[in-house]
């Protein structure tokens, strides 16, 4: 038996042993006290032993506050904290004066609630001059809405807006950290990276059931760096597209990528049909959740956001083709590639699939084509993971936003965005005008949907540019932003595609509800910014010839 799966088996939703993972619960004797490196962590260590101030952390349930609360008094005191007292909060005598760690604000009564707040706004406005400071643990919701609604804080409600609204206002009295604004991916990386140590799998060197355990093919494929790559760019397209994912919803996904909710023993006592049936637990399947129950407990983490992007459900006939002929290629290098994708470990079914296939081929759809219909998402899956770099341009096909690994790429790069800014320009304008511009305009237009032009912007006026790193958490930027004449638009991914797909000649009914209101919203500031001509009239009419819309100017 493998003690590290077992270990995993507590992030099993439906096993007795999964109120483990929640700190409260957390045993110092544990063998496995799991802890990655994180920059907030670091952070809160350096404000504490350096430049001591009042800290408020946010964010949802599972992003770690209450560990981070923990690891702070661990590494003040030196001593483990055996557990939360019923009050809610420990005094920490340190260096500095002393340290109040409330580790999750809405268990406390109002009351209670209160005093803290209050004491809170007082040492602020004293300038910590008692040497009391405060680390809080709070929900976001339950935070604002209780200074919202006690005038007395009023003073200390703008000072979290304010930071809310910007980290850049944070100063050296009050500190507000939100860990929804963490890059999930960087998490899930360090994650899949601890886990897959060949420390953590000795025992399986033991074991005579490896060829037959799927939990052991799963770590072999998520030890390939390549692999483990690819798994962490799906992270980064949610991370794009503004969906942040908790530490334990990354934990219970990850563990459950790794394990499909097996067992050692599961694994040992399997016979010839559980062995079947174990191969569909495979990580390419288990990372969008296809094998787990519909309405099932995963279906409320990471697994709801990653079943919208799984690559097994688009078919592109030159995949599917090569899938099912590949061998058959007569190109030499086409051909190993495909026997290396069809091998013979456990998740083929040590060959039998491949030999489904064969048998396709030969005798038509009466014989095995059931099988092999069932098995071609799973197929997709595969391929989109393993398939060798040779096939990077057809694999990135199956991802469903065309344009994000251009988006990955202007991230990274002015030259880029550079490049990029007339097609957004283009793409804006027909989202504007709801028309189809003219290619030749190289002018981003404040114009209604009557087609009248308030403003025009040469390419120098408009600015595209990424977000800025953070030195306070594991941050990498993840959005764009588009500048005009005082008016900024926020672009992740779903505007970035929307936009470039209407510069490309698409439909404007693709992402059009994710997107529409904000597009709106950023053509109507522009247009109340403008100052039109009183003496021009400037609209776009219909070229007869071209089939598209131009600039028109009329003299009063």
């Amino acid at each position: 038996m493998n003690t590290f799966v077992q270990y995993l088996d507590q992030f099993n939703v439906l096993s007795p042993n999964h109120a483990k993972i929640y700190d409260e619960y957390t045993n110092s004797s544990d063998k496995y006290r799991f802890s990655i490196q994180t920059r907030i962590e670091e952070f809160l260590l350096s404000v504490f032993r350096d430049s001591p101030r009042s800290v408020i952390m946010t964010g949802n349930a599972g992003d770690g506050k209450t560990r981070l609360c923990r690891a702070v008094y661990e590494k003040l005191r030196g001593q483990p904290l055996n557990g939360w007292p019923e009050t809610g909060f420990v005094e920490v005598p340190f260096v500095h004066g002393k340290l109040i760690i409330v580790k999750d604000l809405s268990e406390l009564t109002e009351g209670v609630i209160y005093d803290i707040l209050s004491r809170l706004q007082h040492v602020i406005a004293e300038h910590h001059g008692e040497r009391t400071y405060f680390l809080i643990a709070a929900n976001e919701g339950k935070l604002t809405k209780f200074l919202s609604q006690n005038p007395s804080l009023q003073t200390l409600s703008g000072l979290v807006q304010a930071r809310f609204m910007d980290h850049g206002n944070n100063d050296e009295q009050l500190y507000l950290v939100n860990l929804q604004d963490v890059t999930s991916s960087i998490y899930a990386a360090r994650i899949m990276e601890e886990w897959n140590k060949e420390d953590n799998w000795a025992d399986c060197g033991s074991c005579g059931k490896t060829a037959q355990c799927v939990i052991y093919l799963n770590h072999r494929r998520m030890s390939d760096n390549r692999i483990r790559e690819r798994l962490v760019e799906q992270y980064r397209l949610l991370d794009c597209l503004g969906i942040h994912v908790t530490m334990r919803e990354i934990l219970i996904h990850i563990s459950y990528t790794l394990t499909g909710g097996l067992t050692c023993q599961k694994v040992q006592q399997a016979d010839y049909q559980s062995i079947e049936s174990h191969a569909r637990k495979v990580y390419y399947n288990n990372f969008y959740g296809s094998e787990h129950p519909e309405g099932g407990a995963l279906e409320q983490g990471a697994v709801q956001h990653f079943r919208k992007l799984d690559p097994g459900t688009l078919s592109l006939s030159s995949i599917d083709d090569y899938l099912l002929n590949g061998d058959l290629d007569g190109d030499e290098r086409t051909m190993l590639s495909h026997a290396s994708l069809f091998d013979e470990e456990i998740d083929l079914l040590f060959g039998f699939y491949r030999k489904q296939i064969e048998m396709y081929r030969s005798h038509g759809m009466e014989h095995g084509s059931a099988a092999i219909v069932d098995r071609m998402p799973g197929f997709r899956r595969k391929y989109f993971f393993e398939a060798d770099d040779s096939e990077a341009l057809n694999r990135r096909r199956l991802v469903p936003y065309q344009h994000f690994y251009t988006f990955l790429e202007a991230l990274d790069s002015r030259q880029k965005q550079a490049a990029i800014r007339k097609d957004m320009m283009t793409g804006l304008n027909h989202a504007f005008s709801k028309k189809l511009m003219d290619r030749s305009e190289t002018q981003l237009f404040a114009v209604n949907e009557n087609l009248f032009i308030f403003e025009a912007y040469s390419s120098g006026q408009v600015a595209l540019a990424a977000g800025e790193g953070r030195h306070d958490i594991d941050y990498t930027p993840s959005k764009l932003s588009i500048k005009v004449n005082g008016v900024a638009l926020e672009v992740k991914l779903a505007v970035f595609e929307y936009v470039l797909r209407l510069a490309g000649g698409g439909l404007n009914s693709t992402y059009k509800q994710e997107v529409d209101i904000l597009l709106g919203t950023f053509r109507n500031d522009m247009i109340s910014r403008s100052e039109a001509d009183e003496y021009l009239l400037r609209v776009f009419v219909i070229d007869p010839d071209k089939g598209v819309y131009k600039r028109c100017e009329i003299d009063f």
